[in-house]
């Protein structure tokens, strides 16, 4: 077992870029960053004020540079990549029935994004690491089994093929221009700092805002499908280890807390812990049974075994840690 300074890297005077980061996983990124000394620079394609109020909230006082654009534009913004030595690449789309509904949309910002992204990177003289956020869904259906890196590759949306295909571009842009990459299948995360009507992606975070006013929770079908669901906190040390480990390079790993529950379970804990809302079962929506996962055990050895990393956040704790959180950021 490595020791825990392993597991809390030094990222002292070293420029960060982080795509995407006023989103939900770029926000919670920004704090362990800066604790750990990094120059953290933000690229976001829009400045909501919620977003800002929030990103003031976590970076307390220390410097952040935020920069409006969208990575499709990188090749353009060169200087967006002066000095970076690490990309966190979260930006993007979310959402495996908007995939579907939305294709060429999906393509082109979840895709071609992406794309732009490794061509403004591949003629640096030292390209920087991508850490890059992929997800369960290039899965699909997985069944009872457990699933590990070298399971069956199924996705049932676009979202999950364009995951998958980024997955891919990044394996060969490591091999013919020697970008380094580090791809990390997201299982569920949730926790603090989700915009309140984002509805594609957070699903726990939806169902506590919608716990915390007094709403009904819709569970489809019934909600007896397993989720392996995992803080964010225990997702944003992944993050940092896959950014600054080097037995992480040109490595694939899972991250979740490999343990599974109901989501009818988690929704009945959250309605617990808000003291408000309900759970109700609903049919399943439009194109929503078409790319169900159904059950979803995650094995993480993988990452346990090279970089030392588990979740450590217990699914109660960080429930009513996450619903507190939301009850005091929506005052």
């Amino acid at each position: 077992m490595r020791a825990r300074e392993d597991l809390e890297p030094s990222l002292l005077g070293r420029r960060v870029l982080i795509a995407g980061g006023l989103g939900f996983l770029g926000l919670n990124l920004v704090g362990p960053l800066l604790d750990r000394g990094a120059d953290v620079r933000i690229l976001t394609r829009s400045l909501e004020a919620t977003t800002l109020r929030w990103l003031d909230e976590i970076r307390a006082g220390r410097p952040v540079e935020v920069i409006e654009g969208a990575i499709g534009a990188a090749e353009s913004h060169p200087s967006w990549f002066e000095g970076v030595a690490v990309v966190f690449q979260l930006a993007g789309e979310s959402g495996a029935v908007r995939s579907v509904r939305e294709a060429r949309r999906d393509l082109e910002i979840n895709v071609a994004g992406y794309l732009a992204l490794l061509e403004s990177l591949r003629d640096l003289a030292t390209p920087p690491r991508v850490v890059l956020a992929s997800s369960r869904l290039v899965y699909g259906a997985s069944g009872d089994e457990r699933v590990s890196e070298e399971s069956p590759l199924r996705p049932t949306s676009l979202y999950g093929v364009h995951k998958l295909t980024v997955e891919h571009y990044h394996r060969l842009y490591w091999m013919h221009y020697g970008v380094p990459f580090c791809a990390l299948r997201i299982t569920n995360p949730y926790g603090p700092y989700q915009v309140p009507g984002r509805r594609h992606h957070g699903i726990l975070n939806r169902f506590a805002i919608s716990a915390l006013g007094g709403e009904a929770i819709p569970l489809f079908g019934g909600g007896a499908q397993l989720r392996d669901y995992v803080h964010v906190a225990d997702v944003a040390r992944a993050l940092v280890l896959a950014a600054t480990d080097p037995r992480a390079s040109a490595e694939v790993f899972n991250v979740g807390a490999g343990r599974s529950v109901s989501i009818r379970e988690a929704a009945e804990k959250i309605v617990t812990f808000a003291g408000a809302g309900s759970v109700v079962e609903v049919d399943w929506p439009s194109g929503a049974l078409s790319v169900e996962t159904g059950d979803f055990r995650c094995d993480t050895s993988r990452i346990a075994a090279r970089l030392g990393w588990r979740a450590e956040i217990d699914l109660d704790a960080g429930l009513v840690a996450t619903v507190e959180k939301y009850r005091r950021l929506l005052e």
